[in-house]
Order: C-alpha cells, then sequence, then structure tokens
C-alpha cells in the first residue's frame, strides 16, 4: 500500500511521539509498504525533507505572511492552512491507498477533510489526549474554554474517522463512549527495539557514579512532566534515608518539574542521595538503564495517566531491568504487578515507600522481575509485531463507506 502519515512533528527530534511513529512506520516500509510522512510546521522552520530509513519525510512551512500572523499569535488561524496545503502538494502528486492521522486533532481534522476531498480512507491514530496533558500539566489549554473546545474537535474527528487507533485498551474504551462504533477502533500498542535493547553489563565509571557506594540504584530516565510523580519520588527517599542511609536516585532528563525537584532535594538535603544528571544524548540512555538496577514511574493518577501508556518503561524491561511503577492504567497495560515488575497505589507515598523498602532490603528479587520483564516484550510488545496491528484498521477503512 502507498500510506501517507500526517503529524505534527517526527524525526529528527527525539520524544515519545517521534520515536514511536519511527519505529511503527519502518516495520511498516520493512514490509514493503510505501511510508511517506508529512509533518506539520511544528517541525520547524529549518526543517527539510529527507528519506530515513526507507520513510519519505515531507515538511510543511508557513508563508512569510502566516509566519508574521502567527508571530503576533494567530497560529490558530494559520496552522491548519500550512497542513492542508502541504497534504494537498502531496494527494496531487501521486496517488496514495489511505491517509493516517496522528494527535493531536489540530492535525487530524485537516487531513480528515483533505482526505475526504480526494476520496480516500481516513484512519485517525489517537496516542495521547493533549487536552488531558495539558490540563494535567496546569497548562492554560487545559482550562474552559480551551479543553471542551479540544475534546469537541477531537470527539468529531474520532467519529468521523473510517478507523481509529488507539494506543491502549483503557483510551479504545473512552474512544467506544465518546460513540465509535467498537469494529471501528483497534489497540495499537507502544512497543520496544528487543535488539536495540538488550542487557549489556553496566559501564564501570558510570556504574560507580550512580551508585555512589549504594547496592541498589533506584532511577528514572525521561521528561520530568508534572503528572510524573517525581516530586513525591524524591520525598519517599527522603522519608527512607533513615533506614537506608547509602540510598542513591538517579534521575535522567529535564522538564517542567525540574525546578520543584532540585529544590525539594535541596530542602531535603539529599545532595550526597540524589543526582539530577539532566538531559542525556539518546546514545547514553542505554548506558543509564544498565547501570541502574530499578526504574520507578511514580504518575500522579489523571485521565491522562489512566488512558496514556509511556514508552519508556518497556526499554529499561526489554534491558531486563526492573520496573516499579503507579497503578495508573497506562502502567498496568505494561506491568503485571509480581511478574513483569511492580505496581504501587497510585498517589500513595506510603505505597511507594513500601515497595521501595523491599526493593532496597533486598527481599524482592528485582533480577527476577527484570528477566521476566525482557521475556514478556519480546513476547508481546516488539515494534514489528505492534505495526502489523495498522492491518486490520486499514483493511476496515478501505472496505467502509465514509462516516457521516
Amino acid at each position: 500500500m502507498n500510506l501517507i502519515h500526517v503529524m505534527d512533528h517526527s524525526l529528527p527530534k527525539g520524544d515519545g511521539y517521534a520515536i514511536r511513529a519511527k519505529y511503527l512506520l519502518e516495520a511498516q516500509a520493512a514490509r514493503g509498504h510505501k511510508v511517506t510522512v508529512l509533518t506539520s510546521p511544528s517541525q520547524g522552520e529549518d526543517a527539510v525533507d529527507g528519506l530515513i530509513n526507507g520513510v519519505s519525510y515531507r515538511r510543511t512551512h508557513y508563508t512569510a505572511l502566516e509566519n508574521r500572523i502567527r508571530q503576533r499569535g494567530g497560529k490558530h488561524l494559520v496552522f491548519g492552512r500550512a497542513v492542508r496545503r502541504g497534504l494537498e502538494v502531496e494527494l496531487r502528486g501521486q496517488r496514495f491507498d489511505l491517509v493516517h492521522a496522528h494527535t493531536p486533532f489540530t492535525v487530524a481534522r485537516v487531513a480528515l477533510a483533505v482526505a475526504r476531498r480526494h476520496g480516500l480512507p481516513f484512519v485517525y491514530e489517537k496516542r495521547n489526549l493533549w487536552e488531558e496533558s495539558a490540563r494535567a500539566r496546569g497548562k492554560t489549554s487545559g482550562r474552559w474554554p480551551w479543553y471542551q473546545l479540544a475534546r469537541r474537535l477531537d470527539r468529531r474527528v474520532t467519529l468521523a474517522a473510517d478507523a481509529v487507533c488507539t494506543i491502549t485498551e483503557a483510551l479504545r474504551a473512552h474512544t467506544l463512549v465518546l460513540g465509535a462504533a467498537p469494529e471501528r477502533v483497534f489497540v495499537v500498542g507502544n512497543g520496544v527495539d528487543t535488539d536495540a535493547f538488550a542487557p549489556r553489563a553496566p559501564r564501570p565509571d558510570l556504574r560507580s557514579q550512580c551508585a555512589a557506594g549504594s547496592t541498589c540504584v533506584l532511577g528514572f530516565v525521561g521528561s520530568f512532566f508534572a503528572f510524573e510523580g517525581l516530586p513525591m519520588l524524591v520525598e519517599a527517599c527522603a522519608a527512607l534515608r533513615s533506614r537506608f542511609p547509602d540510598l542513591r536516585l538517579v534521575l535522567v532528563g529535564e522538564g517542567e518539574d525540574h525546578t520543584k525537584i532540585a529544590a525539594a532535594v535541596d530542602r531535603l538535603q539529599l545532595q550526597r542521595n540524589v543526582w539530577l544528571v539532566g538531559r542525556v544524548p539518546h546514545s547514553q540512555v542505554l548506558e543509564f538503564y544498565a547501570a541502574i538496577d530499578v526504574l520507578v514511574y511514580p504518575r500522579y493518577p489523571s485521565a491522562l495517566t489512566q488512558m496514556i501508556s509511556p514508552l519508556k518503561p518497556l526499554e529499561p524491561m526489554a534491558m531486563g531491568r526492573c520496573v516499579l511503577g503507579s497503578d495508573v492504567g497506562g502502567l498496568r497495560e505494561l506491568i503485571r504487578d509480581g511478574e513483569t515488575g511492580l505496581l504501587f497505589s497510585a498517589g500513595s507515598q506510603a505505597a511507594l515507600m513500601d515497595r521501595l523498602a523491599g526493593l532496597l532490603s533486598g527481599s524482592v528479587d528485582a533480577a527476577r522481575l527484570g528477566a521476566n520483564a525482557r521475556d514478556y516484550v519480546i513476547a508481546h510488545r516488539q515494534w514489528r509485531e505492534m505495526s502489523r496491528r495498522y492491518d486490520a484498521a486499514y483493511t476496515r477503512a478501505r472496505s467502509s463507506e465514509p462516516v457521516a
């Protein structure tokens, strides 16, 4: 099939949105599909067309006038126009079998209108709820009336799509509540490259830096979003320090909660116990996974975390590391408590401390959980298998009458 994916942004950006697409779309190309990606102006003014690992990337840009309007606060007036113009150029240039748009709805609603104009099947991939993310992070766009408007527009695209792909079973259930027909909604979950993320011995110098004398290193690798629960993790470690004075927590990344986390480390006098590494190149992420014994994902409960599954936990799981997460829906779909990792009651510092104490004392076999985790992702979470799940959605979309 000749497919065009319409996205907010893509490679060479390195966030979860772009990385998920990279693996899934490269798997499609490896199976013989012709795959084109069209990105919105969010990709950046310096973005250029290119071919990366068998996937063709095409970029849209604002005109000079549109850019002036955007700079004066009128992005909402010109963003869709730029995406529409780019997609029209692509569809006039070659015959595609299907238009596959990804969240956010600001991209997808334009792609839907253009697909209908050209008589092409339309698939909508819901991998995030951007309005719920904004609300969970305390952003203005997560408040009334923007929140309600975003939900209404997203629902409109969802119900008009010929097929919908969701990132979790929980998001599929939510999509059905919106009114989507069950036979049109398919789950294409997150995966991991089990060849790239494979068990390895830690680099001695980095392990020494991470451990600083501790025998069990706790850690987090990712973006410091407000909903990740990292301040609670720091507070839990402070409360456990009297029992485990050599406790060590390594936090790799940056984000909106960085200032709050750093302030907590200073206030609680945890400078010897907590290492705030900052952002590291993607090439070093595997080295940190190998040097950390337990990766912790203490996400707070919210509509977002209940329905959206993070990408990051699958990477250390593939490397045979133990993972500990809160029991929000997005993590429950990745971690089987006591089998492939551990879960604790979301939002409860006491429950988190109890799980951490078991790991720090050695009463929990972290190595066994890590080994089970790798077996699980090899059997159920490889990108090439996730990519095959698109096929059913495409078959449904191409056989359906357009939704009114």
